[in-house]
């Protein structure tokens, strides 16, 4: 017979962590279930939009990640350059979004036409501030939470914050607390054999995808290595072999399967052994080497890490949040929730639909499993490794969102926010971004201006869908 969890309390007043992208979307369907008294959004920029606020004075700022980098608590703090102060975001000069606007976007929420196919960021940012604006009011902006502790006896969450302006630190009690800092905050360099020294010997000569910027950061570096061949890695060595018309050096451990531009002057080699810096040369495990290396650039991704929260069994090492049900909410005690963690989705409307969900959890529309059953689901997720725990491949990503929206959609009351539904034509979209988004980067440039929807790329004859897809 199955069973159901019912939560402890009724919720009424919920802390938000995190304003960006994902905590907008979250926001929003809190802010429609009109089930709860109150929801406060802690932001620790000035501004909306997360971690698409550019920041390029990154790259006149010395280096701030410790080489290796590997502790999911280190304490990110804000980088200083002049007289300004500035969380780093790793959106980087050239950087345009992986999918297309159409599947990008919220729901209702369309792109304007005059909007390239793939969006730049400060198009993205401008998106997302104006898709976010009707939350502001519930936004306290340059607040830090310092501390989230659960009170067992008040059966309330605990909260504490700092004023980024004042210093102040401000204690407020919570029914429950979702926690939408995003992903790409914590960079993860791995400690492989002679990096510290190397770093040490060679100082700001090994750096995280993070803290690049754009090419010119490297005009005077004759030899560079890009380490990791996901997103970043890929269209950071290929902006690196355009601009500086120059040989860039690749570290390869597995093909790519997301879009990247190609160019024969990427060259690749094999995952790292060693660094040896008496030598100057890194080693590769096929056997090989390269000399002389002036630069390296760990595009090596990011630890999960959620620093405020120490008396909850939720990061060890940072590879994966642990005791969560469905990716999105903790089994050992309901009231807690993490928005945004699973990779190669798209955060947007995904934020969107998990937040749906979670709303009509909170409010008691739907209920949840027994606590024995979502661990039972939790254990049975097939993973090769705990990085790859939250890793939801196409067409999982679909399936997921899905899954989600229906049974949003089985919750008694025909109210409250709705989220994208995949249907087959979007579906079909995203079966085929990484051909789009590859006829996109040639016909840029072959023609020096972008194109502004796949009828467009289509109709040039830089795409078709694969035959297994037609």
């Amino acid at each position: 017979m199955r069973t159901t969890l019912i939560l402890r309390s009724k919720i009424k007043d919920i802390a938000v962590i995190g304003g960006g992208p994902c905590g907008a979307g979250l926001t929003k369907a809190l802010l429609a279930e009109n089930s709860f008294s109150k929801v406060k959004v802690y932001e620790r920029r000035h501004k909306l939009g997360g971690l698409w606020n550019y920041t390029g004075l990154k790259s006149k700022c010395d280096n701030v990640v410790s080489v290796p980098s590997t502790d999911p608590r280190r304490t990110i703090q804000k980088l200083k350059y002049g007289d300004k102060k500035f969380f780093e975001s790793p959106v980087y000069k050239y950087l345009d979004a992986n999918v297309p606007k159409d599947l990008m976007a919220y729901k209702d929420h369309p792109f304007g036409d005059d909007i390239p196919l793939f969006p730049r960021h400060e198009q993205i940012l401008k998106y997302i501030e104006n898709y976010s604006e009707s939350i502001k009011d519930q936004v306290s902006f340059e607040e830090e939470v310092t501390s989230v502790s659960f009170d067992k006896e008040q059966q309330k969450w605990n909260v504490i914050s700092k004023s980024l302006n004042t210093n102040v630190e401000t204690k407020e009690v919570y029914d429950a607390v979702a926690i939408a800092t995003g992903s790409y905050d914590q960079p993860m360099i791995p400690n492989v054999p002679g990096i510290s020294e190397w770093s040490k010997q060679f100082p700001n000569s090994i750096l995280h995808a993070k803290n690049y910027d754009e090419p010119a950061q490297f005009q005077n570096d004759k030899t560079i290595l890009v380490v990791g061949n996901s997103a970043s890695g890929a269209d950071i060595a290929y902006q690196l072999a355009t601009h500086l018309d120059k040989i860039i050096y690749k570290s390869v451990r597995s093909e790519n399967p997301l879009p990247a531009g190609k160019d024969e002057r990427i060259k690749d080699v094999p995952d790292l052994l060693r660094f040896e810096p008496e030598t100057k040369t890194i080693h590769f495990k096929d056997g090989s080497s390269l000399k002389n290396v002036d630069k390296v650039i760990f595009a090596t991704g990011y630890l999960k890490s959620i620093p405020f929260i120490k008396d909850e069994p939720l990061i060890t090492d940072g590879q994966k949040v642990h005791g969560l049900y469905k990716h999105l909410i903790y089994y050992n005690n309901p009231t807690l929730a993490v928005i945004g963690l699973p990779r190669f989705v798209l955060p947007t409307r995904l934020s969107e639909t998990q937040g749906c969900w979670l709303a009509r959890v909170w409010s008691g529309r739907l209920s949840l499993p027994s606590r024995e059953e979502m661990i039972e689901f939790d254990k049975s997720i097939e993973a090769p490794e705990d990085r790859k725990y939250h890793d939801l491949d196409f067409p999982k990503d679909v399936e997921y969102s899905n899954e989600l929206n229906n049974q949003v959609n089985s919750a008694l009351g025909d109210y409250g926010y709705f989220a994208v539904h995949w249907d087959e034509e979007q579906t079909r979209i995203r079966s085929a971004i990484k051909q789009i988004k590859e006829g996109y980067i040639k016909y840029m440039a072959d023609k020096g201006k972008p194109a502004y929807s796949l009828k467009e790329l289509e109709e040039q004859g830089y795409f078709e869908y694969p035959a297994s897809n037609k």
